[in-house]
């Protein structure tokens, strides 16, 4: 396919099926800008917009964007000769799947747990990367693991036994949010907010009392991630 619009179209015509409206989703952008890449106005697709909307057509980065190689994912080389270092770089660390590890080690929706005496992981779990990068924040996919809640504290939000995806690579209260940390030598879930004086720990079961930490006690907290998703399906 000579040019990028007979490629994107290709492409969109699927599997899987991909509308105007879901290619600019998912590469942040507004879909007159989709529509310039359709109608030729724009004659190529640059840096994160082309991993993006590679990620979401279910194809090659390199084909997309030059249309040599093969369409799909499933191939094993990827020629990136000719295009700039960086984009390069880019396009050969390139995977549909991120892998997260998921840890033995319960956060306790309740009084606490002890840590293990070692963190062992168990299994992997492979994420579809378009989806981790459309539906998450985070700060690196590095960062990314599972863990389990245990307890009732923080029902109907979280329930017990739900697997929860955190962010390891934050470690500090930055905003309101639900933090996997350790406390008085325990391990928790639970919202903390940040107040001018302080921290307040809320449990979303009002039947546990909030717990307030004034600043000079913040040490005695120990952040070790931030819940970023959950699997009873919602997002925070």
């Amino acid at each position: 396919m000579r040019n990028l619009q007979e490629r994107l179209r290709a492409a969109m015509a699927g599997p899987p099926k991909t509308t105007q409206a879901a290619l600019a989703r998912a590469c942040g952008i507004k879909p007159p800008s989709v529509n310039d890449w359709l109608s030729g106005k724009t004659k190529t697709i640059e840096g994160e917009n082309l991993l993006n909307a590679a990620e979401a057509l279910k194809v090659i980065p390199m084909w997309l964007a030059t249309g040599k190689g093969p369409m799909r994912k499933d191939a094993d080389v990827i020629d990136v000769e000719g295009l700039p270092s960086a984009l390069a770089q880019k396009i050969k660390s390139y995977r549909p799947l991120v892998a997260v590890e998921r840890f033995d080690i319960a956060g306790s929706m309740g009084p606490g747990t002890e840590p293990p005496e070692m963190n062992m992981v168990v299994e992997q779990m492979s994420l579809d990367a378009a989806w981790v990068r459309q539906n998450l924040v985070y700060t690196s996919t590095d960062n990314l693991k599972l863990i389990s809640g245990k307890g009732d504290s923080m029902a109907p939000t979280i329930r017990n036994g739900d697997a929860l995806l955190v962010d390891s690579g934050i470690t500090t209260v930055e905003s309101d949010a639900i933090y996997f940390f350790q406390m008085g030598g325990r391990l928790h879930v639970k919202r903390i907010q940040r107040n001018l004086d302080g921290l307040t720990i809320i449990s979303d079961n009002d039947q546990y009392r909030e717990i307030d930490v004034p600043a000079g006690r913040e040490g005695d907290i120990q952040i070790l991630a931030q819940i970023i998703y959950w699997w009873t399906g919602r997002s925070f």
